[in-house]
C-alpha cells in the first residue's frame, strides 16, 4: 500500500521527469546555446562571441552588449543573458544549457611592462633628429607599475616638445588602443645616446695638416654634446686644425678646415664673367682663404676693394664690386 508521503515523493520525481524532458527538447528547437564564458578583444560583446551553433549554422554578429573594462568580469544568469539577447538580436532563439547555468564575460588584456613602456619611448623619440644617430639607452627613473591595456598593438604619442637633448628629462604621453586615447602618463627618465667619434690621442697644436694628427674612433656618449661633430677622411691632407685640442678631446666639425691656398698680402688673378666675356686682373689677397671660401682682395690698378671666392692658389672668381 502506497502512502501518502509515498505518493508525494512520486509526483515530484514525476514533475522533475518531465520539466527535464521540457528542457530538453527547449533545447533541441534552439538553433544556438549560450558558452559558459568569452573573452573577447573589442569594446563590444558580440552575439557571436555568447554563443554556438548546433546546427554549424553562422552565428550573426549582431553587438549585444559594451565590454568590460580591462582585467575585469562580467556575469550573468542565463535568463538576464537570454533576455538581452532578445532585446538586441530579435528573432534569434538562443537557449542555455542548463536552468541555473552562468556566463561570464572578460576582455582580454596584458600588464604593459616598464620595459615595454621603455621601448615605446624610444620609438618615439628616434623620430626627432636630436636623437636619429647613434644607440638610445632609455632607463627609468622611478619604478612603472605595471598596469593592464587592451590585448593589441598599443600606440603612443608624445606630448612633451623636445627641443634639447639632457640626460634626465620628463616625458608625458598618450597611450592609444586603436586610435582611441585611454590614458595620459608622465614619467621621468635618464638617456644616454652613444655614438662613435674621433678623438685626439695626443696635443693637437693649431695649423697640423690632418693627416699628421693623432686620431681615433672612440664610443662616447653624445647626450650633452651640442656641436656638430667631424666626420671626414683623417688622411686628406688638404685640411688642417684651426684650433688647439687637448688628448681625449672630441674633434668637432669647426676645428678641422680646409687650408688656405692663398694668403694675405699675396698676389693673385681676378677674373670677372660678364655675359660672355671673361675679364682678369691682377689683386692683392687681402686675407688668407681656401678654396671655396670667399675673401677680400684689392684691384691694385684701381685700389679698389672688391669680393670673390677663391678657387685655387692663384684664381680668384670674383662675386661682388
Amino acid at each position: 500500500m502506497i502512502t501518502p508521503l509515498q505518493h508525494l515523493i512520486n509526483i515530484k520525481r514525476l514533475l522533475s521527469a518531465i520539466f527535464a524532458v521540457l528542457f530538453a527538447l527547449g533545447q533541441a528547437e534552439a538553433a544556438f546555446t549560450l558558452n559558459t564564458s568569452c573573452e573577447v578583444s573589442g569594446d563590444g560583446v558580440y552575439l557571436s562571441d555568447l554563443v554556438e551553433s548546433k546546427t554549424r549554422e553562422a552565428v550573426p554578429a549582431i553587438l549585444i552588449d559594451v565590454s568590460p573594462s580591462w582585467g575585469a568580469v562580467r556575469k550573468y544568469s542565463a535568463d538576464e543573458l537570454i533576455k538581452l539577447i532578445s532585446e538586441k538580436a530579435q528573432g534569434v532563439e538562443v537557449k542555455a544549457n542548463k536552468p541555473d547555468q552562468q556566463i561570464t564575460i572578460s576582455r582580454k588584456s596584458r600588464p604593459l611592462e616598464s620595459n615595454q613602456i621603455v621601448e615605446l619611448l624610444k620609438s618615439e623619440l628616434v623620430k626627432s633628429p636630436l636623437f636619429d644617430r647613434g644607440e638610445l639607452e632609455m632607463e627609468l627613473i622611478r619604478p612603472w607599475k605595471p598596469m593592464l591595456v587592451p590585448d593589441g598593438t598599443i600606440e603612443m604619442r608624445m606630448l612633451t616638445k623636445i627641443n634639447y637633448r639632457t640626460p634626465q628629462t620628463s616625458l608625458r604621453f598618450q597611450l592609444i588602443d586603436e586610435g582611441v586615447p585611454f590614458g595620459v602618463f608622465s614619467v621621468v627618465v635618464k638617456i644616454s645616446l652613444w655614438e662613435d667619434a674621433w678623438v685626439a690621442t695626443r696635443q693637437i697644436t693649431r695649423g697640423t695638416l690632418l693627416p699628421v694628427a693623432k686620431l681615433k674612433k672612440q664610443r662616447h656618449n653624445m647626450i650633452k654634446v651640442r656641436q656638430d661633430l667631424w666626420g671626414g677622411n683623417p688622411s686628406d691632407g688638404r685640411f688642417w686644425f684651426r684650433e688647439n685640442i687637448s688628448p681625449g678631446r672630441l674633434i668637432y666639425d669647426k676645428a678641422v678646415v680646409m687650408k688656405p691656398v692663398v694668403r694675405r698680402g699675396s698676389l693673385a688673378k681676378a677674373i670677372i664673367t660678364t655675359g660672355p666675356l671673361l675679364v682678369s686682373t691682377n689683386v692683392k689677397v687681402m686675407e688668407d682663404g681656401a678654396p671655396g671660401e670667399v675673401v677680400r682682395v684689392e684691384n691694385i690698378r684701381t685700389r679698389k676693394e672688391i669680393i670673390g671666392e677663391v678657387i685655387d692658389g692663384k684664381t680668384i672668381k670674383i662675386t661682388a664690386f
